[in-house]
């Protein structure tokens, strides 16, 4: 019984501590999504930035709220203080809108 639980822990462990390594950088997604809204995407390195901007969505019981989502996207890039507002703004407003 006790191997059954301390398995179950270490398992809830790696599960909480796997979710956090796998976030994606803000200014890798900045990267990325920039080169996507200007037509240079970068191919198979920006599939997980790419995935991550997407998987940002807000929704409510009545379905997607494309404005809130933009806004939490928009605040997600914002988190890179290196990034370049200007492309911050044209990502939002060409892919902030966006389901996934």
């Amino acid at each position: 019984m006790k191997k059954a639980i301390s398995s179950v822990l270490l398992f809830c462990v790696i599960a909480s501590c796997s979710t956090t390594v796998l976030a994606a950088d803000a200014c890798e997604v900045v990267l990325c999504m920039y080169g996507k809204a200007t037509g240079n995407g970068g191919d198979s390195e920006c599939h997980f930035a790419e995935r991550a901007f997407f998987n940002i969505v807000k929704k409510n019981r009545h379905g997607f709220l494309p404005d809130h989502t933009a806004d939490a996207r928009k605040s997600f890039l914002s988190e890179c203080d290196s990034a370049d507002p200007a492309a911050i703004s044209q990502i939002i407003s060409k892919y902030g809108r966006v389901r996934g």
